[in-house]
């Protein structure tokens, strides 16, 4: 044993330890030349320390660690550790659900799209898009998951087919009839404001008799008094007022409107 470390060990492990801060199980170690519970970096380190701090030449002692050291380095065993692979399967699982809410979503944007359609028969009508989302769904779960996996992932996709089913599975829609004719009789001489909703484009007319107005958009009128009748498919609308009246002329009907719902429409305009 060197005179270096008994010199060491007179100021004790504590002393050591409140001047380098290295913890006093290490500096024990040291001293006493039991190496198991350091690495060699950190002897090493600890070594140039207590060199450093006390003016010691523990060149002896750092020979004897080095040589523990390279004598029983061994490669460290590889570690498996199961909760990886369980948060990758929670990971997939997490994902397929993602996927599947996109897959709702974009079912939803087409067959929003297809509001023209009667009735979609799910066995020969699926939309293209959903069965290529869909099949790439089943083939990212086929070969990325085992068997237990499989199993998790093959109730979600059930899920997927049954949603679906019923997102395209239509009760038979009724097509929307567009009015052919619309009029306007003025039964005396009357000035009309007519406003494409579309467009917001303004236009005004004073007339009397018949005026005809193009059934197929929308439109807010105002007229500056109410002894007209309104004809939409040759059914009539009879109105008798001496006072303005406002109308909303939508999906082939009118609607009288107050002053302020007029305005609501017209962007905040009065006209």
């Amino acid at each position: 044993m060197s005179e270096a470390l008994d010199r060491l060990k007179n100021i004790g492990a504590q002393k050591i330890y409140e001047d380098t801060h290295i913890p006093a199980e290490h500096v024990q170690a040291i001293l006493y030349e039991s190496f198991d519970g350091l690495s060699k970096v950190q002897f090493i380190g600890f070594i140039s320390i207590l060199e450093r701090e006390y003016g010691e030449d523990l060149t002896t002692i750092r020979s004897q660690g080095i040589r523990y050291f390279d004598e029983n380095d061994t490669p460290e065993k590889a570690i498996v550790d199961d909760t990886i692979f369980n948060s990758s399967k929670k990971k997939n699982t997490t994902l397929l659900y993602i996927i599947f809410a996109i897959l709702l979503f974009v079912v939803a944007i087409v067959y929003s799209m297809q509001s023209e359609t009667k009735t979609v028969d799910v066995a020969v009508k699926e939309n293209t898009i959903v069965k290529e989302v869909k099949n790439t769904i089943i083939a990212d779960v086929n070969s990325s998951d085992d068997n237990e996996s499989d199993m998790n992932n093959s109730s979600v996709v059930n899920d997927i087919n049954r949603s679906i089913g019923k997102e395209v599975i239509k009760k038979e829609e009724t097509p929307k009839i567009v009015p052919k004719s619309f009029k306007i009789i003025a039964r005396t001489k009357v000035w009309l404001g007519y406003i494409d909703i579309a467009t917001n484009k303004k236009y005004q007319k004073t007339f009397t008799g018949e005026f005809d107005l193009d059934p197929t958009k929308e439109w807010l009128l105002y007229l500056g008094h109410g002894y007209v009748d309104v004809i939409i498919d040759g059914e009539k609308e009879h109105f008798n007022d001496k006072n303005t009246l406002r109308l909303l002329y939508k999906d082939g009907k009118t609607t009288q409107l107050s002053l302020d719902k007029f305005k609501e429409l017209n962007r905040g305009n009065a006209w």
